[in-house]
């Protein structure tokens, strides 16, 4: 995996266009609903976004690992999310209604804004090795992500519950062991165990 990871970064230090697309299909949905969090505006955000893929396309900057090119990717959208305030002169209106509505732990930098940013990384990362899932176990887990029931699952496909609960089972299984040793996935846990 690490291979592949380095791989795909070469990719893009090097501006391949296979690796590009790749890394605007993985990371624009979610860089977009960042920013769309921060700017309150889906247009601005997808402008936001595309111009910063576009920047990172012509800059020389070269990553040494994934993690640095999406600390980066992340860092620079939060920054060009700002800047957009602050030359839109709404951050004046921001900065009032944060300072009636809010404390020091719900300022943008505070650890409720972090787990926000990482669970967005981590339903990002959850969504591609969904993707890798064999079509009957993705469809199973993406139904009970809907939140369907074995009952209904097993309904809508034509299978056994039993087949239902086995495949899950499978392709948990799977999802966990592609997730384990991401640093991101043991924060997104610890962010979603605090917010259940």
């Amino acid at each position: 995996m690490k291979d592949r990871q380095d791989t795909g970064i070469g990719g893009i230090n090097e501006k391949s266009l296979a690796a590009w697309e790749e890394l605007y299909k993985s990371y624009y949905p979610a860089l977009c609903s960042y920013s769309e969090n921060l700017v309150k505006r889906s247009d601005i955000a997808q402008d936001i976004v595309q111009d910063l893929l576009v920047n990172v396309w012509r800059s020389d900057r070269l990553f040494g690992t994934r993690e640095e090119l999406t600390y980066f990717l992340y860092k620079a959208v939060y920054n060009n999310s700002l800047n957009y305030l602050r030359t839109r002169k709404i951050q004046t209106g921001i900065l009032s209604t944060m300072r009636e509505n809010t404390t020091l732990d719900d300022s943008p930098l505070s650890d409720k804004h972090f787990a926000e940013t990482v669970r967005e990384e981590l339903l990002r990362q959850l969504h591609l090795h969904i993707e890798k899932l064999p079509p009957e176990r993705r469809r199973i887990i993406l139904l009970s992500l809907e939140g369907r029931g074995r009952e209904e699952i097993a309904e809508i496909l034509g299978v056994s519950p039993n087949t239902v609960k086995a495949q899950k089972t499978y392709a948990l299984k799977t999802l966990r062991d592609a997730l384990k040793n991401s640093a991101i996935f043991s924060l997104l846990l610890i962010c979603l165990l605090e917010t259940v």
